[in-house]
Formats: structure tokens, sequence, C-alpha cells
């Protein structure tokens, strides 16, 4: 069984220069910076891996890809950013969460009157089923 496979025309090389990457790196920060207080500095890999994705994807024009490219990063590094928040959030609250007293409810996770200890007024507790004998 023989394969075709329709073959656009190749990207044109603008598209990969340095110029372009430099381009949308400077375009990320303008967009990145209206949102977040400290400047967000995306690596020259990490754009040229995103735009070999959107290469994969689909073949447009220039501005379009470059579009794409910038829409993808910046939903990376909300996303990202979102998370970081979440497990920060989730850091700070760990040690009231884990409580098993709150004061300011006044209110114990654990009654101490349902705990079962070992050895109880130091006669050790064995047994504890009922045995049935049927004749």
């Amino acid at each position: 069984m023989a394969f075709t496979h329709a073959v656009f025309p190749g990207t044109n090389t603008d598209f990969w220069n340095d110029d372009n990457v430099e381009f949308i790196r400077e375009k990320i920060a303008n967009v990145l910076r209206l949102e977040f207080k400290q400047w967000v500095n995306v690596d020259r890999a990490s754009v040229i891996r995103v735009m070999q994705r959107v290469t994969a994807e689909r073949l447009e024009p220039i501005p379009t890809m470059n579009q794409r490219v910038i829409m993808y990063i910046c939903a990376d590094v909300r996303r990202h950013q979102n998370e970081l928040n979440n497990h920060l959030r989730w850091e700070a609250h760990y040690t009231e969460s884990q409580r098993l007293y709150d004061p300011t409810t006044e209110r114990s996770a654990v009654s101490p009157s349902s705990i079962k200890l070992k050895n109880r007024l130091g006669k050790p507790r064995v047994g504890q089923t009922l045995r049935f004998y049927f004749n």
C-alpha cells in the first residue's frame, strides 16, 4: 500500500532566523509585563521548541505562526504561575490543616475518649473479640 503525503512548500527561512526569535522573545516579555510585576524572560531554546511544534501543527504565514508561538508560550507561563501559586498556598496552610485541635473554633478532630491504648491501667488488653461455641 502506498502512502501519499501532501507537501506544502517549506517555511520561509525568515521564520527561523535569529531576528524573528528575538522578536518573539521581546513580544512575550511585553505581553507578560502587563500581568506580572517581574520581568519574564523566556530562553531561546524554549522559543525554538515551540516554533517547531507550531510548524508541525500547521504551516501558515509567518505573522500568524509568530502569533501562535507567542500565545502558546504566554499560556504556558500563566499556567505554570497559577500552579506554583496553588502549591505555595497549600504549603502555607499545611500545618493548620494537619492539626487535631482548632483553637479558633475550639473543636477537636479526634475525641480522646475513643483512643484505645495497647496497655490500659497496667493490664494488657488481649482478645477484643467475642467467641461463640455451638454444640
